[in-house]
């Protein structure tokens, strides 16, 4: 499973920009057989992010990585070596924040939204995300959630957008019921700020995983009116 790769793997940070993953499989190799190497791209520009992740065939000989192979010298820069549960879960939020709020311009959390309004801006861009892509990105966020649990309450906290886009992706799924997210977020409301201007937002997208369902019944509708 994910989780069992995640405690046998280690996140590699510092990575110059011209090292190639078989360069890097064979300093990690040292310590014991590496299953993979993987370089983390950036989506946009497909430039190598100067990270990546080493996996192991165990536990053991990954924490033997983080022992011996953390400060490297390779090229001239120390690679950091350190547990991939933790670090995984940091870029699957980072990936989960810029597919809600698209690319990333400057920090990790998508382009600057004026506060009255996120919620809107939130929302389309939640309904616009196709159902199986919604669903990893919830997947994911559970895995983040069970490696990691206070560094995902962490980020939640203090990303409210994100948590509020989680609520909405819930509502659009029919997880959660539209009346009890808007009771969460009017319970919220106080630490929420301006992202609690706006829960009539919720429900509009509703309808959004059975379009077809829905069309013969417009279709009456609009015959009866006529």
């Amino acid at each position: 499973s994910a989780a069992e790769r995640s405690v046998r793997s280690v996140f590699v940070g510092n990575i110059p920009y011209e090292a190639t993953e078989e360069q890097l499989k064979d300093i990690f190799s040292e310590v014991g057989p590496v299953v993979s190497f993987r370089l983390v791209y950036d989506r946009e520009t497909g430039k190598p992010k100067g990270y990546g992740f080493c996996e192991y065939k165990d536990q053991e000989t990954a924490l033997s990585a983080m022992r011996n192979l953390n400060a490297f010298d390779l090229n001239g820069r120390p690679l950091r070596v350190d547990n991939a549960a933790s670090e995984k879960s940091k870029e699957e939020l980072k990936n989960l924040q810029a597919s809600l709020g698209g690319p990333p311009v400057e920090s990790p959390y998508g382009a600057e939204v004026e506060p009255e309004r996120a919620p809107e801006a939130i929302s389309k861009a939640v309904a616009s995300l196709p159902p199986e892509q919604m669903f990893e990105l919830m997947k994911q966020m559970k895995l983040c959630i069970q490696n990691n649990p206070g560094e995902a309450r962490n980020m939640l906290l203090q990303n409210p957008q994100l948590a509020y886009a989680l609520l909405q992706a819930q509502v659009i799924m029919k997880v959660v019921e539209p009346q009890v997210a808007l009771s969460i977020l009017h319970r919220q409301n106080p630490t929420m700020g301006p992202l609690g201007t706006g829960p009539q937002q919720l429900p509009q997208a509703q309808p959004q995983p059975q379009p077809m369902a829905l069309q013969p019944q417009q279709q009456q509708q609009q015959s009866g009116s006529q």
